[in-house]
């Protein structure tokens, strides 16, 4: 039989320990042989070769048959083996010797970030094959097991995301701009579902762009699959067109058969660049205004805040008229001045009503004209409200009562 390269071999060493154990029970090679039932011409310059370490590779049979005739058990070499069993697969080691040809432009330190990344991923993989059934939850799908992945597969693996990424790059842009214009169309909840099928529509083009049969079955698939979703049929043609042009500009630039190079791979590192989904940046654009008025909001009360502070330290406030019970005021009345206005009758009834509660309703009222001074001198930092969000900390802040 031809043995792998990679193959475990029986080492001296190994020989050595066979040898120990047969002399701790006095027994020489011939006593061995009969005791193991060898008696077949040359059994006993077998088993010398097997203590020699000439032997390099055993059977099962033998190995353990000669263990039972000295009273030993596995455990007595079980740590000859385990330097063995402690290594990776030989597949991974072939593909971790890949990936690091791959790398050897990089520097040092990189190349074994990378490769710790690589081997961290390869262990949780086989950890999550290796959880038996009592671990995972029943209410859950069993999850297929993961296969066995080659260098071969390794290394295209990661020239194929480049190519996604590349495609990806057009196609995100091209959804991006049909998902402005079906924005009265898709409501916000649907759009993961719309730019997922927008995405097989531009899966299928790519895929089957040489079979037009294929092409047009598949397409029409998705298509009653988003009917049934309760799109519209401009939104799927919309989305569809959006997926013909990514693919027509893909096909005109000749970028559908792009690959990239050795050092394309290299300068990033083996991660593809990263793009940004269509559904993000719709989300980061309603998002953006939200978060630049709750900015400014924050700022003004902070200015606010400051003022009515400066104001109770000159006075050295008692315990029971303290800091704490002015400031939980200011929280309270902000949302009201943002909504209303300080000249407001909402506003002045709010203030008279809490003056007429305070113990010191002096204090009380120069706090309030500190507030209406401040928050009226900053206001002007505050962009135009969004009109799908309410004033902030509204809500939180309605049932906050002056004591």
């Amino acid at each position: 039989m031809k043995y792998s390269k990679s193959t475990f071999v029986f080492t001296p060493e190994f020989g050595a320990r066979l040898r120990l154990l047969r002399e701790r029970r006095n027994l020489s090679l011939r006593d061995l042989a009969l005791l193991m039932d060898r008696h077949q011409p040359g059994s006993f310059n077998l088993l010398a070769k097997l203590e020699r370490g000439d032997l390099k590779h055993p059977s099962i049979n033998l190995l353990v048959d000669f263990l039972r005739a000295c009273g030993a058990k596995v455990k007595d070499v079980a740590d000859l083996l385990d330097a063995y069993l402690s290594q990776s697969p030989v597949l991974t080691q072939k593909g971790d010797a890949a990936i690091a040809e791959l790398l050897k432009s990089l520097p040092k330190g990189e190349q074994r970030a990378m490769l710790r990344w690589e081997k961290a991923t390869a262990e949780k993989r086989e950890e999550n094959a290796a959880a038996g059934p009592e671990k995972k939850v029943a209410a859950q799908p069993e999850k297929k097991k993961p296969r066995v992945e080659t260098d071969r597969q390794r290394v295209f693996r990661v020239i194929w995301s480049f190519i996604h990424a590349n495609w990806n790059e057009v196609f995100e842009q091209k959804l991006y701009q049909a998902m402005l214009g079906l924005a009265n169309d898709v409501p916000r909840s649907e759009r993961k579902c719309a730019c997922g099928h927008a995405r097989r529509f531009f899966g299928i083009l790519t895929r089957y762009y040489k079979h037009e049969k294929r092409r047009e079955s598949a397409l029409a698939r998705v298509e009653r699959r988003a009917k049934e979703d309760g799109f519209s049929e401009n939104v799927i043609a919309a989305l569809l067109k959006a997926a013909t042009d990514a693919h027509l500009e893909l096909e005109r630039s000749g970028r559908l058969d792009w690959q990239p190079t050795e050092e394309e791979i290299v300068k990033m590192a083996v991660y593809p660049p990263k793009v940004l989904k269509a559904e993000t940046r719709l989300e980061a654009d309603s998002a953006s205004p939200v978060t630049a008025y709750n900015k400014a909001f924050g700022l003004v009360k902070a200015m606010v805040v400051q003022a009515v502070v400066a104001r109770l330290d000159e006075l050295r406030l008692a315990h029971h008229d303290g800091k704490d019970r002015y400031i939980n005021w200011v929280d309270a009345l902000l949302p009201l001045a943002l909504e209303y206005g300080t000249d407001s009758p909402e506003w002045k009834a709010r203030v008279y009503a809490d003056v007429s509660k305070s113990r010191d309703p002096a204090l009380t009222r120069q706090v309030a004209a500190i507030i209406v001074k401040t928050f009226n001198q900053w206001k002007v930092k505050l962009p135009p409200k969004p009109t799908a969000v309410p004033n902030p900390e509204v809500e939180s802040h309605e049932a906050h009562e002056t004591e």
